[in-house]
């Protein structure tokens, strides 16, 4: 990992397709950028919400040069944590830093939301 002005530069250990699925594209609202260059915070209405709730985008430089982003909850499904200061690792997991529970964001098992950056914003696309 390098470390140069905010921008973590990552090298995956494998590269996986998101696996996150919707049934129509979902915008993300409020986007804040955190400390680093490669993670954002926003709020989006994930199924089976009824409301919006913290969600944390993270990007990575792929092999291609593309950049691609994927979104998840903001709070570990084991017991709620805020993962959003925990940072991506080259497995491709995000660690829980309250009981170290893998998520996965890049990694084989994720269940990470595509998103596209466009001028209006972040959007999670219809997969």
């Amino acid at each position: 990992m390098n470390n140069n002005k905010g921008l973590t530069l990552l090298i995956l250990d494998s590269y996986y397709p998101a696996n996150g699925r919707v049934d129509k594209e979902i915008e993300i609202i409020d986007i804040s950028p955190t400390e680093r260059a490669d993670v954002f915070i926003g709020m989006a209405r994930l199924a089976p919400a009824s409301a919006e709730k913290p969600v944390v985008i993270y990007c990575q430089t792929l092999a291609n040069g593309k950049k691609e982003y994927r979104t998840v909850s903001a709070k570990c499904p084991h017991q709620g944590a805020d993962i959003s200061r925990d940072e991506l690792n080259a497995d491709g997991n995000v660690y829980c830093s309250l009981h170290r529970r893998p998520i996965g964001i890049f990694s084989e098992y994720n269940h990470a939301y595509l998103t596209e950056k466009r001028a209006k914003g972040f959007f999670i696309v219809k997969a």
